[in-house]
């Protein structure tokens, strides 16, 4: 060990020896140019927020999508699944990987378009973007640098503050109020934009609909904020059809060191074979099945055969077989044994203990699926929530909550060659809610289960809803054969980084002391109200 120590000692002062050399000469700028172009920057942050495959592996796959019972199976899903901390930087990759990445770019985007009329669109939709990016990290932390973030190099702020939850959230909301009333369809379209393709009218649904999922993280803090965000996104207009989706549309590009043009999780399914050892969980398997929902075999797939998903040396047999998933928290090998015999598409064929859960589909594990940010099916179910509590004039939650439904399914066939759901399908699933609950605490039962799915392979949305909802009813972990749970409990929060703890510590342990003196993922952020 210690030889390998100085191996790399002595390289590292080569290089520095190496590097020094014409340093002056090394560091000037050949190329001549000042600054980035802004739409180059904002298409790379579009991609990066999803084409990661190193991030996305640890924050979601890892964590957030095994600890609300989407994903199980893989060795690293024991840190969201199980609880537990195998290897603490995948609880703070995401805040790592995204200040000086996303939110660097954002930061630059927003102060050189402040004030030009030939990009105001640009400034307002980078506007709106960085408040998407903001929110999921304080969502996952609670307390985060906002206000003094990304501002190194236009404000010497190298130490940023961390400001409290509630002071970002009233943030969010004076920011999404202004950058939807900043854009301008007279004015020249977004530059660079995955998302709409410079579409400003579509920009201002998706601000108005981000307010409104953010206006309803409230309702265990502050109902009647909670109720005026609601009502005010609504009013604004929010998102109504399956074309104002906010999705990165990823290309069939394989992962390669700062390559992120294709899907993130993606790559992760296909690092190796049978998808890495993800499989979906009984949860998620049996709720679809229950209700007969038509995405079941778009999101998951029962494959034969030891070779990467959607490649000649695997056989599917989905729906040959009854769909099956892990035990919630488990790994495949605690339920050991083999499936047996299937009268497959070609005959009898032999499935393996290996091959008999559902594992993410060719459709979703494809390279170049998309990756949906915030869905119009969302915004039904939040609209019919807004209905169950009478806000902004909207009525009938049955009707609202089954649009949901529709849009739900209708999104699932824009995965890559997944099958569109027919209507009768479509009508069969809606059928299983009919008639709708007339009890609150039922229909919010409905409406956040069916978000929960929704959510697939969104993990940290998913995460969030179920803090804020309770739904679905989750089952707690407690152990299994060989493991035990790393927490008594559902943790409510992610670990800030270590690094923190040295390169600015007075504003670290000032939130630390917020929390209660540690840095303890058992305590909620701010918006998650305890009883």
């Amino acid at each position: 060990m210690k030889c390998i120590q100085y191996i790399i000692l002595a390289g590292s002062l080569l290089a520095f020896q190496a590097c020094t050399r014409d340093f002056e000469e090394m560091n000037k700028n050949k190329a001549g140019y000042n600054e980035l172009d802004a739409q180059y920057q904002f298409a790379k942050v579009q991609a990066d927020m999803s084409g990661d495959r190193e991030d996305t592996w640890r924050y979601d796959l890892g964590i957030a999508s095994p600890m609300i019972q989407h994903l199980g199976g893989s060795w690293w899903t024991q840190h969201g699944g199980m609880y537990q901390i195998v290897e603490k930087s995948h609880w703070f990759s995401h805040w790592e990987t995204t200040y000086p990445r996303e939110l660097k770019n954002l930061q630059d985007i927003i102060d050189k378009t402040a004030g030009d009329p030939a990009q105001v669109n640009m400034h307002a939709a980078a506007r709106i973007l960085r408040i998407l990016v903001f929110s999921k990290l304080t969502d996952m932390y609670g307390d985060i640098p906002y206000s003094q973030a990304a501002k190194g190099f236009t404000d010497k702020i190298y130490l940023p503050k961390y400001d409290t939850q509630e002071e970002i959230y009233k943030d969010f909301f004076k920011e999404l109020d202004e950058a939807v009333d900043e854009l301008n369809a007279s004015a020249p379209a977004v530059a660079g934009d995955v998302f709409y393709d410079g579409n400003v009218a579509k920009w201002k649904k998706l601000g108005n609909s981000l307010r409104l999922r953010l206006g309803f993280r409230l309702t265990k803090r502050d109902l009647a904020e909670a109720k005026k965000q609601v009502e005010a996104a609504i009013s604004k207009g929010v998102m109504t059809d399956l074309a104002d989706i906010a999705m990165t549309r990823h290309m069939d590009i394989s992962y390669a060191a700062g390559e992120n043009r294709g899907n993130g999780r993606s790559q992760v399914f296909k690092a190796e074979p049978r998808s890495s050892g993800f499989r979906l969980v009984r949860t998620l398997v049996d709720t679809m099945a229950m209700t007969s929902d038509p995405r079941l075999y778009i999101f998951g797939g029962t494959y034969v055969g030891d070779a990467f998903i959607g490649s000649s040396g695997v056989v599917d047999i989905s729906g040959y077989m009854p769909p099956l998933g892990t035990v919630p928290g488990a790994m495949a090998w605690n339920l050991w044994g083999d499936y047996g015999n299937v009268n497959g598409p070609n005959g009898s064929i032999y499935v393996t203990q290996n091959d008999k859960f559902l594992q993410p589909s060719k459709y979703v594990s494809a390279l170049n699926a998309p990756f949906f940010h915030l869905t119009t099916a969302e915004v039904e179910f939040l609209l019919a929530e807004a209905a169950l509590r009478n806000w902004g004039g909207v009525t009938n939650a049955d009707a609202h909550f089954k649009k949901g439904l529709q849009l739900a399914c209708e999104a699932a066939a824009l995965y890559p060659g997944a099958p569109a759901p027919s209507q009768a399908d479509i009508d069969d699933f809606k059928a299983h809610y009919t008639p709708f609950p007339t009890n609150f605490d039922q229909a919010m039962k409905a409406i956040h289960t069916q978000m929960w799915v929704n959510f697939f392979l969104n993990g940290t949305e998913a995460y969030s809803n179920w803090r804020r909802t309770g739904y679905p009813l989750l089952t707690k972990f407690t152990s299994v054969e060989w493991y035990s749970a790393g927490a008594p409990d559902f943790p409510r929060r992610f670990f800030y980084p270590e690094s923190e703890v040295i390169q600015n510590p007075k504003n670290y342990q000032e939130a630390i002391t917020r929390l209660g003196g540690a840095n303890d993922w058992m305590k909620p952020v701010w918006w998650d109200k305890q009883p």
